[in-house]
């Protein structure tokens, strides 16, 4: 099964188990997630709207794009549209979905007072209630394709890493100079601003929806441990945010999740001190200053945390 059915399996499970009838997504990660598709012309941001709507049931997808160019098969033309913020189109599209008139429950991932109305007039007889949570606990924990898809991230922004910290010129012509190999090596698009100052040189990018991150530190000296390794050290199945607030170094420091960009769980030193780390669970972490700092995507397993990310540049 390729991985976008293989994470829409996942949704689905999740959704039912929720007891959701229609699925009404705008959050483009969670669109990536479902769908697997590459969309054009979503750049920026936009208000809420129906995006993507899924029928839990049967997995019937209707989705926001101009032409099926990056569309997986699964995914029928006829069920594409457009852009428009018209609402009389947008209800009519909603209303054409199989199953939205007799929906008992619709989950939607955010919300705004437009969208309340054209909900409760296409499903009548539904309570809307957010899903957010839902699909991001089902995103919690990686898939083996996943994590090698972060895998492949990591090497572009490792490429760009490496390419910033070899340019000798001023912070901007270094940042070019990574922008440009990360989009050699196969990704155009910055899943955060690129980070090039003084020392610091940090990238990341999205290659096939998923992040993959590096941060270095630019002629430093070789120390003995490099500053967040007792925290990645700490990256184990059940280890909690305050066990890793005992392992961090002083200064700043972040671990947070990553897989199609910024997730949860977020910790440091003044949020997150319950969560609970899983296995199977991908994170970013990082730690340090212009002096010495470094970032790195790391796997939790059963025993040893596992970097993804190149370990030179």
């Amino acid at each position: 099964m390729s991985l976008h059915l293989q994470r829409r399996t996942r949704a689905v499970e999740a959704l039912a188990a929720a007891g959701i009838d229609m699925l009404v997504a705008g959050r483009q990660d969670h669109i990536n997630y479902i769908t697997g598709a590459h969309q054009l012309w979503t750049a920026g941001t936009r208000p809420f709207g129906p995006v993507c709507t899924l029928n839990v049931a049967t997995g019937e997808i209707f989705l926001l794009s101009t032409w099926d160019e990056g569309v997986p098969d699964d995914i029928d033309i006829d069920h594409l549209h457009g852009i428009t913020w018209n609402g009389a189109i947008i209800y009519q599209r909603l209303a054409a979905n199989p199953g939205m008139a007799t929906a008992q429950r619709v989950g939607v991932d955010a919300w705004s007072p437009g969208m309340a109305g054209l909900l409760s007039a296409v499903a009548p007889n539904a309570d809307v209630v957010p899903v957010d949570d839902v699909l991001l606990q089902a995103r919690r924990t990686k898939m083996p394709s996943e994590v090698d898809a972060i895998r492949a991230a990591c090497a572009v922004a490792a490429e760009a890493v490496a390419a910033a910290l070899a340019h000798s010129g001023t912070d901007a012509q270094r940042l070019a100079a990574g922008v440009e190999a990360m989009a050699l090596a196969g990704s155009s698009t910055p899943a955060a601003e690129p980070r090039v100052e003084g020392n610091i040189v940090d990238f990341s990018c999205i290659r096939s929806h998923y992040e993959g991150g590096l941060g270095r530190t630019a002629n430093a000296a070789s120390p003995a441990a490099p500053p967040h390794a007792a925290l990645i050290a700490a990256c184990i199945p059940g280890a909690t945010g305050q066990d890793l607030r005992r392992a961090a170094p002083d200064g700043e420091w972040l671990v947070r999740g990553s897989g199609m960009g910024f997730e949860p769980p977020v910790i440091n030193a003044r949020y997150g001190a319950s969560e609970v780390l899983e296995e199977h669970m991908v994170l970013s972490v990082s730690a340090g200053t212009g002096e010495e700092y470094a970032r790195d995507t790391v796997l939790v397993t059963e025993s040893t945390p596992e970097i993804l990310s190149p370990e030179e540049p």
